[in-house]
């Protein structure tokens, strides 16, 4: 009998049989890298619903957990919220948001008050119309700090989270065609998650290396997505005073190279100020300084005679060195800084910023009801700093994921990531 299964065993490896059994019936599984908790949207929105959806592109608000958001002057705001229930059965009420959001730093609020249990009014110290944006993201739901796992949404974790390995989650209320069970599963090494769908021991991966990017393409045509993700890359050039000096060392980078190299297919090269996860409206113009373009960068440092620039990371020194020739070890600083970002929001972003130019653009945007109105202000706002170059785009994030051939409906977006409540299996 040992020999029996000790061949067996070995008949089995030589075969190259799976590592794991294939998912049983009725349970989504579910590779990811370790996420950051709580806020990674992903599983946020598994354990969450948000108070609404945000789509800055538009600027439609979609309500979740609030019945209706309103506002007549952009400082006072009404959120009127449906009845709903953490999933251990008590109760998420008003005060439960301004418990939570009178711990968040990131809001303008001078006074956040429950007049009864399905009303929150929030008073801000300032005109500020991108409140949605900020009712969308993880920092507007009402975590409690003794569980802040627990949440109001279609699935609850059966048991605590365990860094390095994940989760088990069960749906709260049946959906048919929908997974009953989603088990989280947490990878080192996203290849290996990647090749356990391929051979069908996974349903989805939740993130793609360099190593599988092309191959995805072919080996899932049908069965992979990307989406922007909110995060954004740029280069700080306020140390060089000379505006040629500036755009000689941003239009001396091959952006679409280093996305694709020393950034491992992980992100899209910039055209632009505002990503896309947060860009609202229309397009409109080139970044110029985000072309590349040696020869004018090459006249450019010449015309600022610039000679030493000390840049940071050595992928960017190391470009920077051969289409300029200057010495990139020393001189005023040249950095790079990635932003994730905490909301949807344009306002958000480009007041970090720290631009003194842009600011009569930002405060029109945030005291305008008008979507339209903001989405102008906000190219405004973009194209100023395009022209004076305080800080150059490099790149923005986006998200990757595949999935086995029993999964369905998948989608995924800026704001929740890939929506694992919605996957039909």
């Amino acid at each position: 009998m040992r020999l029996r299964l000790l061949l067996a065993t070995l008949l089995l490896a030589a075969c190259g049989a799976p590592a794991r059994p294939a998912p049983p019936p009725g349970t989504l599984t579910v590779g990811l890298p370790e996420p950051t908790l709580p806020g990674d949207p992903t599983v946020t929105n598994l354990l969450w619903t948000p108070v609404v959806d945000y789509d800055p592109t538009t600027g439609k608000v979609t309500p979740r957990a609030a019945a209706a958001v309103t506002s007549t002057d952009q400082v006072t705001w009404t959120v009127t919220l449906n009845p709903a229930s953490y999933t251990d059965g008590r109760p998420v009420i008003a005060q439960s948001y301004v418990d939570a959001w009178s711990r968040v730093k990131a809001l303008p609020v001078k006074e956040v008050t429950a007049p009864d249990e399905r009303t929150v009014r929030l008073v801000l110290s300032r005109p500020y119309s991108d409140l949605p944006a900020f009712l969308a993201s993880p920092l507007a739901l009402p975590y409690r700090p003794e569980d802040p796992m627990l949440g109001d949404g279609p699935f609850r974790l059966t048991t605590p989270w365990q860094p390095g390995k994940g989760a088990h989650a069960v749906r709260v209320h049946y959906e048919p065609g929908r997974a009953k069970e989603i088990e989280l599963r947490v990878f080192t090494d996203m290849a290996a998650a990647y090749d356990e769908v391929k051979a069908g021991t996974l349903d989805i991966a939740l993130a793609v290396p360099g190593s599988r990017h092309d191959a995805m393409h072919t080996e899932f045509a049908d069965r992979h997505v990307m989406w922007a993700q909110p995060s954004v890359t740029y280069l700080a050039l306020d140390q060089l005073t000379d505006p040629a000096a500036r755009f000689a060392v941003s239009m001396s980078l091959d952006r679409k190279a280093l996305a694709t190299g020393a950034m491992d297919n992980q992100v899209d090269a910039a055209s632009a100020l505002l990503p896309p996860a947060i860009a609202p409206g229309e397009r409109s113009g080139a970044c110029r300084a985000c072309t590349t373009d040696p020869a004018a960068a090459k006249s450019l440092r010449e015309q600022a005679g610039l000679t030493a620039v000390k840049v940071e990371p050595k992928a960017l020194a190391d470009q920077v060195h051969a289409a300029l020739g200057v010495d990139v070890g020393s001189g005023p600083a040249v950095q790079a800084h990635t932003r994730v970002l905490a909301t949807l929001s344009p306002y958000d972003f480009l007041a970090s910023l720290g631009v003194p130019s842009i600011q009569q653009f930002l405060d029109g945007a945030a005291a305008s009801g008008d979507f339209a109105e903001r989405a102008q202000l906000y190219r405004l706002a973009e194209n100023q700093v395009l022209r004076d170059l305080p800080v150059a785009p490099l790149w923005s994030g986006h998200g990757h994921a595949v999935w086995g051939p029993r999964v369905r409906a998948v989608t995924a977006t800026a704001a929740h990531g890939l929506e694992l409540a919605g996957v039909d299996t």
